[in-house]
């Protein structure tokens, strides 16, 4: 087993050998590999896909171990040989191997020596990093300490010339800029960190004293501008501008230091602009009032005759004409509706005005008092809230103005009489309310509510009093059956009202017009009409005045309920009038039609009819038919002065009479229909109707 063993050795250095030297090919080294396994231990080889395949063809082993043992030596004696021939070469190889080595070992020395020097180099280099990262740091320090202590001296130390300008300069704009540094170093002064240095100790009692003194001097100052305000006939806007407002950083200057002597000056000035601005308001709206025209007194209610108001020579003027106005100006509109379209406009310049001869109804009155309060309230709000920075006082400053504007308002309206004046109050007041509404201002507000509460008031206690002298009226003479002066003032003073249309108080106002209207009917219907004893007369007088008021209404664009309602009973009276003119003189005729015609209705018309009161009809007519329709015709003159209505009402009364004659002729022929033994006395419809178409255009 030993020598097995020594021989497996050896046969594995061989193949070793031979491998190294490249002698055997790689699949002979595997086989000789395997074979030296296999000897090594032939079991762990017996399931080797080589040793498998040498048993199953046969080989023997032994003999193959043999072989390649042969071609091992074989390898080898050539390897040895190669090695013999090649020593001395070898020999010169490692001698110089040996004189590399010695090179090397002398660079390596000279290296190590480099290597020791950077080392040195090295930590120099560190050391100096680190002494100039100490000095930054050190700089960086003393900046920072040089700079904080250069700020704290510059902020604490009071330069001698602050000093002079503080007690000594003249306040003006360049005075702010001193006190603006002087609240600079007090600011840092207070300051917690500064307040406990020796240095803040030393300095504080002198920035004290420049503190009061400099406030005292604003005070002093400012007070002095407020009292420039008073200066008359100057613009207070531009002097507010000039005299005050450039100057509001003082005025933050002392609110911060001194609230006392803020307060002060706050007080002075609203004192001042109130009385400035009660001055202004009262001259204007003197001046406006001494323009302004009154349009209606208590005698111009609806009811009220001129005379009762205007006194015994009124009375010995208009004595003429009784029934009639004295003017109709205090219920038209005419162009006082030109005040909502100048709602906003500017106020009205008083010399302008004066200057012009012109005069004004007191809602133009009131729209420019009002437009000149709005700007002047509007302009100082702003003013008070950039220079006081709130508008506390704001209601002192306006309380006695807008006092004095309403008692202005409240002594008009007690004794106006003027419906349409009030509407147009409301209407701009409404206006100028809307205008405000955004500003929020609740000193206006509260002022236009109150003059809405105010106009409403007086307009209603003016409608009432319409009502009541309407319900009063007694006229002293039978009235003419011409238009009456109520109708032709109820019908100007409903157009406007209807032309107006406030919208804020349109369903109370309707509701006004509805009783105004009712009692307007009972009137005329009721208690004029009475007057006249015949009922053509009665209709002569209802027509003319209801007309006038269609017309009027129409004339004016003001259609609408009030005109539909008498338009219903002008043309019920209208017929009325028609068949009282015709009864006149062909009443009989009229009434012989209407009791003749139901009696014809059956066919047999044998002894219903009267023949001989049919003749003596016909007769009549055919004698006097020209000069009833002369008749007619002098009366419509009589009664109706209008053209239009004139026309009207004769066309209705001819045709009429035209259809009555017709009516009348067709009873004729029913009775005799084989002729009348009077037929002629029977007029022709053409020849009728000519009479008529000339008539009609004569007229």
């Amino acid at each position: 087993a030993g020598e097995a063993a020594a021989q497996t050795a050896l046969q594995g250095a061989k193949v070793e050998a031979a491998a190294t030297n490249g002698l055997l090919s790689a699949e002979e080294e595997a086989a000789a590999q395997e074979l030296l396994d296999f000897d090594d231990d032939p079991r762990e080889f017996q399931q080797d896909s080589t040793v498998q395949e040498a048993l199953s063809k046969g080989i023997d082993l032994r003999q193959y171990a043999l072989e390649v043992e042969t071609a091992l030596r074989s390898v080898e004696r050539e390897s040895i040989n190669d090695y013999i021939k090649e020593s001395e070469s070898l020999a010169g190889l490692h001698t110089e191997i040996r004189e590399c080595d010695s090179v090397l070992d002398s660079m390596e020395s000279m290296l190590r020596g480099f290597q020791g020097d950077l080392a040195s180099i090295s930590a120099q280099i560190k050391y100096l990093q680190d002494e100039s990262l100490s000095m930054n740091v050190k700089l960086r320090n003393r900046k920072t300490a040089e700079s904080q202590l250069s700020s704290f001296i510059q902020q604490i130390v009071v330069p001698p010339e602050l000093i002079t300008n503080i007690c000594e300069a003249e306040v003006n704009e360049a005075y702010l800029e001193y006190v603006l540094e002087l609240n600079k170093k007090v600011a840092f002064a207070k300051k917690d960190s500064t307040a406990m240095t020796s240095a803040c100790a030393d300095i504080a009692p002198e920035l004290e004293k420049l503190r009061i003194k400099s406030v005292h001097k604003i005070r002093d100052f400012l007070l002095g501008r407020v009292a420039s305000l008073k200066k008359k006939f100057t613009n207070i806007q531009i002097l507010q501008q000039s005299a005050l407002l450039k100057f509001k950083g003082l005025y933050r200057f002392m609110q911060e230091h001194s609230p006392e002597m803020t307060a002060e000056v706050k007080e002075a000035y609203t004192t001042t602009m109130s009385g400035i601005y009660l001055r202004h308001v009262k001259a204007y709206l003197s001046g406006l009032m001494q323009l302004r025209v009154e349009v209606a007194t208590k005698g111009d209610l609806l009811g009220v005759e001129e005379w009762h108001a205007l006194g015994s020579f009124s009375s010995s003027i208009f004595s003429s004409k009784p029934g009639h106005a004295r003017g109709d100006g205090a219920f038209k509109l005419a162009d006082r509706r030109a005040v909502l379209d100048s709602i906003n406009e500017p106020p009205l310049i008083l010399a302008v005005l004066e200057q012009s001869g012109a005069s004004l109804h007191y809602e133009a009155v009131f729209r420019s008092a009002a437009t000149l309060l709005l700007d002047t309230v509007a302009s100082e709000f702003d003013f008070m809230k950039e220079f006081f920075g709130n508008t506390d006082g704001f209601d002192n400053i306006f309380g006695k103005s807008i006092f004095h504007c309403m008692e202005n308002l409240e002594g008009v309206l007690v004794g106006s009489w003027d419906a349409i004046g009030c509407v147009l109050l409301l209407m701009v007041n409404q206006e100028l309310r809307a205008a405000m509404a955004s500003r929020q201002l609740p000193l206006l507000s509260n002022f236009f509510q109150r003059v809405q509460v105010l106009a409403w008031s007086r307009f209603k206690s003016v409608m009432e009093g319409h009502v009541q002298s309407l319900s009063a009226y007694v006229p002293k003479a039978v009235p003419e059956v011409h238009p009456h002066f109520v109708a032709r003032r109820y019908a100007e003073l409903v157009a406007s009202l209807r032309l107006l249309r406030p919208q804020s108080v349109e369903p109370m106002l309707s509701n006004i017009l509805r009783a105004l209207r009712s009692e307007v009917e009972r009137l005329f219907a009721e208690r004029l009409a009475r007057h006249h004893t015949s009922r053509k007369s009665q209709a002569a007088f209802l027509i003319n005045n209801y007309d006038l008021i269609v017309t009027t209404l129409a004339e004016r664009a003001a259609r609408g309920e009030d005109s539909g309602h008498f338009e219903q009973l002008l043309d019920s009276i209208k017929a009325v009038f028609v068949e009282e003119e015709l009864a006149a003189d062909h009443g009989r005729l009229i009434s012989f039609v209407k009791q003749s015609e139901p009696l014809l209705l059956g066919g047999d018309v044998a002894g219903k009819v009267d023949g001989g009161h049919m003749e003596t009809l016909l007769r009549n007519f055919h004698d006097t038919w020209k000069a009833a329709i002369e008749k007619i015709n002098d009366d419509v003159l009589r009664s109706f002065a209008s053209f239009k209505l004139g026309m009207d009402i004769l066309k209705q009364v001819l045709t009429q009479l035209l259809l009555y004659y017709t009516r009348f002729l067709d009873i004729v022929k029913q009775t005799y229909p084989n002729g009348a033994p009077f037929a002629r006395y029977i007029l022709s419809i053409p020849t009728l109707m000519n009479e008529i178409k000339n008539f009609s255009r004569n007229f």
